[in-house]
């Protein structure tokens, strides 16, 4: 058997190896690789349906992540904005954390005790301030206070209550710019209903004698009188310029 082999011609020996290992990787192929192919693809095809249902299920819900726009939303805004009492310990306390994230300080942070302003729907508190520092400084101050309320888009955004720079006056010190001395005054504004009846400032009322017939109930003596108003001045006068 090896003497015909041997007889046989290389190239026909080695055509036959050929023939045999392609017949053993054909059988191997067909036994062990073949059922494996056919389960991975049993396998890809149900990950397939399983993302299948996974996208029409978050498109699903997706359709239904839209609520109504809430307009509590929009009154909470507008009620941060602009709230219905003066609460002034808050109004200093917000000037003073906006000067703090603009790097200045003021000198001096105090409310001016006029008669408060009202229009319509709404009054304004007055403040006065004093600054002696960096121009750049006030200015980024003056942005920031500005920014606490906008409208972007049609939309309110507020980030604290809104402000109003009433005036601003301000000096160089010795001829060293960006070194200035500034005062400014501040108005802040309060929702006081309709007819901003809720503006005005409350008083004790006065108590009058009573005016009857009989002469036992008359009160002896002077009539109550009430002293002079005067007409605000000082750090008032400044700001009405």
């Amino acid at each position: 058997m090896k003497a015909k082999l041997a007889a046989l011609d290389l190239k026909i020996q080695l055509a036959g190896v050929v023939v045999v290992v392609g017949l053993l990787g054909f059988v191997g192929h067909m036994l062990l690789v073949s059922p494996q192919s056919a389960s991975v693809a049993k396998i890809q095809t149900q990950i397939d349906d399983e993302q299948t249902q996974i996208y029409r299920r978050r498109a699903l819900l997706k359709s239904g992540q839209h609520p109504p726009t809430i307009q509590t939303a929009d009154l909470f805004r507008l009620a941060r904005a602009m709230p219905d009492r003066e609460d002034m310990p808050g109004i200093i306390l917000t000037l003073s954390q906006v000067a703090q994230s603009a790097g200045i300080k003021f000198d001096l942070i105090e409310p001016v005790l006029d008669p408060v302003a009202s229009a319509g729907s709404y009054s304004t508190h007055r403040i006065h301030l004093k600054f002696n520092g960096d121009f750049y400084g006030l200015s980024d101050f003056l942005f920031r206070l500005r920014s606490l309320v906008a409208v972007r888009d049609g939309k309110l955004l507020a980030d604290g209550r809104l402000f109003n720079v009433d005036t601003l006056t301000f000096k160089m010190q010795d001829n060293t710019f960006p070194k200035i001395s500034a005062e400014l005054f501040v108005q802040a504004y309060v929702y006081s209903g309709a007819t901003g009846a809720a503006a005005a400032p409350t008083t004790a009322p006065l108590t009058t004698p009573s005016t009857g017939t009989d002469s036992s109930t008359t009160p002896s003596g002077p009539p109550p009188t009430t002293p002079p108003t005067s007409s605000p001045t000082g750090a008032t006068a400044l700001g009405a310029s």
